[in-house]
């Protein structure tokens, strides 16, 4: 079977990784088109994937993102057309349900958090992959059609944390002091649609919280390069900015504590164990009220939440991976599904 796999944003990119690795050991083709945004097309190159590079950032504003997907969806099209793929697949990619009308090839769509705008993948998809945490009453309170709706038996993180092999070198590469408090930060998403100014302000009371800290070293994982202003006033000897791609899992395994204004490394840190601080003040999502209810992730909403709740301490305890591959064989089961009428 030919399977086409759009990578729409970094993250995806681990979604897709273990999927894709056992549809080619099960004998089918796969190809991969890529938007070239948020180091998308770095990672397909770190874990040796060939693609297709279509469309880029849209910049900010409900007008530009409208156009930049129509566009991106035409391209996709163009791209594709000769290949006449049997199923596609995205994780929350815009542009791919349009996309594949064109070519009337099948749509399958995962997400995992509730708030994003349904309106395409209701039009578009043939299935929409969703954690079991998020039931009918949240689906339809979202507007999702639950008619679609399939859900995968745990969280996405998941799917590509089982048996992950992870890179023992990040911190030695990233010249991290062995008893120094190793801190990760990634700032919110603010070309987002879902984004709300107050995690910045967030942000920024936890970077005076850490600056109070003596043996410290900060890792900001920038989205952009106007983001390091936040660092104005930071001694430089505290602050590590990586200069290349890092396997997203094994940066995380390799800290004492994670803080984000987004989702999906907050909640990789809280998979795996390492303590995990959301700054995210967009609308909450099902997945983070199951991690916050296990206590598996804190959420930080004011600036006494910063000083209340953030326990600035070595991580003692080793990272867990989940073992089971329920997730991804769910996923693989899905996609081949919607293949057939």
């Amino acid at each position: 079977m030919r399977i086409w796999f759009d990578a729409d944003n970094g993250p995806h990119v681990l979604v897709m990784e273990p999927l894709v690795r056992r549809l080619v050991e099960d004998g089918h083709e796969v190809r991969f088109t890529a938007r070239d945004r948020s180091s998308t097309c770095e990672l397909l190159d770190l874990y040796g994937f060939g693609y297709r590079k279509v469309g880029k950032g849209y910049g900010k504003g409900w007008p530009r993102k409208v156009v930049g997907t129509i566009v991106r969806a035409m391209g996709l099209a163009r791209v594709m057309r000769s290949w006449h793929p049997h199923v596609c697949f995205g994780h929350g990619s815009r542009a791919l349900p349009i996309a594949a009308r064109l070519l009337k090839v099948p749509s399958v769509t995962m997400y995992d958090y509730e708030w994003v705008d349904p309106v395409l993948f209701n039009w578009g998809c043939r299935r929409i992959l969703l954690p079991s945490v998020i039931d009918d009453d949240r689906c339809r309170e979202a507007e999702i059609d639950v008619q679609k709706v399939s859900r995968f038996p745990g969280l996405k993180e998941h799917l590509y944390l089982a048996g992950r092999k992870l890179d023992s070198t990040v911190a030695d590469d990233l010249g991290l002091r062995p008893d120094s408090l190793h801190v990760l930060i990634r700032p919110p998403a603010t070309r987002a649609h879902y984004h709300d100014s107050k995690s910045e302000t967030l942000l920024v009371e936890v970077l005076k919280l850490l600056r109070e800290v003596d043996d410290l070293q900060v890792v900001f994982l920038r989205r952009s390069d106007d983001q390091l202003d936040y660092l104005e006033g930071f001694d430089r000897d505290k602050v590590v900015i990586p200069q290349r791609v890092y396997d997203g899992p094994s940066l995380v395994a390799a800290m004492d504590l994670m803080f984000s204004g987004g989702g999906t490394m907050t909640r990789e840190a809280a998979v795996l164990g390492v303590p995990s601080y959301s700054f995210f003040r967009g609308r909450r999502g099902r997945v983070d009220e199951h991690l916050e209810n296990k206590g598996c992730l804190v959420r930080l909403q004011s600036a006494d939440d910063v000083r209340a709740k953030v326990l600035l301490e070595k991580r003692r305890a080793p990272v867990t991976l989940p073992e089971s591959r329920a997730v991804r064989d769910h996923v693989i089961a899905q996609i081949l599904a919607a293949a057939t009428p």
